[in-house]
């Protein structure tokens, strides 16, 4: 009987073990996790054990995340630095051919792995994602690529500590509670204006009425502008301008300048529903916005070559993840705004295209060449206008 007690002791002490070594937690071993597809390294597989004498650090990213690929390049220059002292590990849940482009294109030092498993053990939301692990196999930081450098790194390799502040995806503040700033409900509209959501991320949808058409949106946890360039339909915040001794640095990302805002009207008022938020904005905040025209630098998109042809496609379709782009059946106006997220002025279709196209662009944020590449397929050509051009702007001034 006493063997028998023991013996269950011995197991669930063994099971509770292992239970801690399922997920990466800081101040605890990093389990030991094995990647098994480097696509970069006479090694095809890993372990976090064969790592065990120098410090590691986990970055995971992937090739259309905009931050990522200045991390990488940052973390590329490190593993330069430090050399064998330390080991460096990418891992991006992308395909393998996806990956294999990254390599080739950016001349990458870093070991690159393709796994789509890794999440059940490191645990994110939000890409780039850091995790330190020093020599001894203890996670000492869950972080973002932004706080490691040369120090921290030297201070991890000679004595194991550093002191990051800690990145948590899933943190919930048990007092921070969402509230409704103020609603307007009616038989024409309902407007509901709310405060940081923590459960939420940043975002918007689109709402419809039965039909299917767009009657209003949805936004989470936005900044007053972005809730402006919404409503106005604004492309970018290349489009933006300042006025009143404001600028974007008074519209931080924090919870207190972010809010929750909905807006959904009958099909009565279903053109007007971006005019109704726009009147509804301008009465509740003291920043104001308006449309009007200045001459900025701007990129221009052009038909150099003529041989784009017009969409057979029945419906239209646009999908977006980051430098992949996939659309049937759109306007050439739309691709100029996909264009202008990454650029940092304004993008103006001067194509003189007015049908509707299908277009697939797959580029690499690493090599900017390649979006030139990709749209010389369809006989369009990118480039900086020789001066300043009208552009339709969002002005962003202070209520008088």
């Amino acid at each position: 009987m006493k063997r028998n007690f023991l013996i269950l002791i011995l197991i669930i002490c063994i099971t509770s073990c292992k239970e801690e070594n399922k997920i990466a937690v800081l101040g605890k071993p990093a389990p030991n996790y094995e990647f098994s597809n480097i696509l970069n390294s006479k090694q095809s597989q890993i372990s976090i054990n064969d790592l065990k004498g120098k410090p590691v650090i986990l970055e995971f990213w992937a090739t259309w995340c905009g931050p990522c690929i200045p991390a990488m390049k940052k973390l590329d220059s490190l593993q330069n630095v430090f050399g064998d002292k330390i080991e460096i590990i990418t891992i991006s849940s992308e395909n393998q051919e996806r990956l294999e482009k990254f390599i080739k294109s950016s001349k990458t030092s870093l070991r690159v792995v393709s796994d789509t498993t890794h999440t059940k053990i490191f645990e994110y939301k939000v890409i780039p994602h850091s995790i330190i692990i020093d020599k001894d196999g203890v996670v000492r930081a869950i972080t973002s690529p932004e706080k490691i450098n040369k120090e921290v790194i030297e201070n991890l390799i000679t004595n194991n500590k550093i002191d990051l502040e800690l990145k948590d995806d899933f943190y919930r503040d048990p007092i921070s509670e969402v509230e409704t700033i103020k609603t307007v409900a009616n038989s024409n509209y309902t407007i509901e204006l709310k405060s940081y959501d923590q459960e939420k991320r940043g975002g918007f949808r689109p709402l419809k009425n039965v039909e299917g058409n767009i009657n209003g949106i949805e936004m989470w946890n936005s900044t007053i502008p972005r809730i402006y360039q919404t409503l106005y339909n604004v492309a970018s915040p290349s489009r933006m301008i300042f006025k009143d001794s404001l600028s974007v640095d008074d519209f931080p990302y924090e919870k207190e300048h972010q809010y929750n805002f909905m807006i959904q009207v009958s099909d009565k008022y279903q053109e007007k529903w971006r005019e109704i938020g726009i009147e509804f904005l301008n009465e509740n905040f003291d920043t104001n916005a308006k449309m009007g025209i200045d001459s900025l630098e701007c990129y221009v998109l052009r038909d150099v070559d003529k041989k784009i042809k017009k969409s057979q496609s029945d419906s239209t379709e646009f999908m977006f993840m980051g430098t992949i782009l996939k659309t049937k059946k759109i306007k050439i106006a739309r691709l100029a705004e996909y264009l202008e997220n990454f650029t940092p002025i304004p993008v103006l279709d001067k194509t003189n295209l007015n049908g509707e196209y299908d277009i697939v662009l797959e580029w690499r944020a690493e090599d900017p060449k390649t979006i030139h590449t990709e749209l010389k397929k369809y006989g369009l050509e990118l480039a900086r206008a020789e001066e300043k051009l009208p552009v339709e702007i969002m002005e962003i001034y202070k209520k008088q």
